[in-house]
């Protein structure tokens, strides 16, 4: 009955696939590069939010999106579904290799970056329209034909999940994070000394 309901979700989102070449090359590239747009804003935040507090928060962040991959990871240990091209169901539009499609690694590392950021109040805005984004990013993987919706599905609760353990066990990493950080700004200052120095 699930698998009925998530092959006909599938094919209310793929079968727009292959009619309008603008909307088809939109929806790859936004399957294949929106997480590298999380990746700048993180970067931004990091190089040009210069308290120390936001840099903790980004760490927090971190740890949440590698402990979702990890979780992803294990989940494929265990659970294997094909993806819509393996069992011959709609049109493909980015070439992928044959694994297991739950839960979405893209949809994942955006869901869990929103969700860490939304549990920050410093972040929580922009953290809502990373949802958002998440979501058009795991729709767009729907319509390459490269993921079911039940795979977004799974990848919105993994980022949920792991935003909750690290909030959780936010004081065993707050040492670890702020250590970091310390050492991040006294690498920067050794590198504006010796630049001070050769000037």
């Amino acid at each position: 009955m699930l698998e009925e309901i998530n092959y006909s979700l599938f094919s209310s989102v793929n079968k727009f696939a292959g009619y309008n070449p603008i909307f088809d090359i939109t929806a790859e590239l936004t399957a294949e590069y929106l997480p590298f747009l999380f990746i700048l804003l993180m970067m931004y935040y990091w190089f040009f939010k210069k308290d120390d507090t936001s840099r903790i928060n980004l760490l927090s962040v971190g740890w949440s999106t590698l402990l979702a991959l990890f979780i992803n990871f294990l989940i494929t240990l265990f659970y294997f579904h094909p993806r819509p091209f393996m069992v011959h169901i709609g049109k493909l539009l980015i070439s992928h290799g044959p694994e297991t499609s739950f839960p979405s690694d893209h949809a994942t590392f955006m869901f869990s970056i929103a969700f860490a950021f939304i549990i920050h109040n410093e972040f929580r805005k922009i953290g809502i329209v990373l949802i958002i984004l998440a979501l058009i990013g795991g729709m767009a993987r729907v319509f390459v034909g490269v993921h079911f919706p039940m795979d977004i599905a799974g990848s919105f609760g993994v980022g949920l999940i792991s935003t909750m353990i690290i909030f959780i066990l936010r004081d065993v990493f707050a040492p670890m994070n702020e250590r970091i950080v310390e050492f991040y700004k006294d690498v920067l200052l050794r590198l504006d000394l010796k630049y001070l120095k050769r000037r």
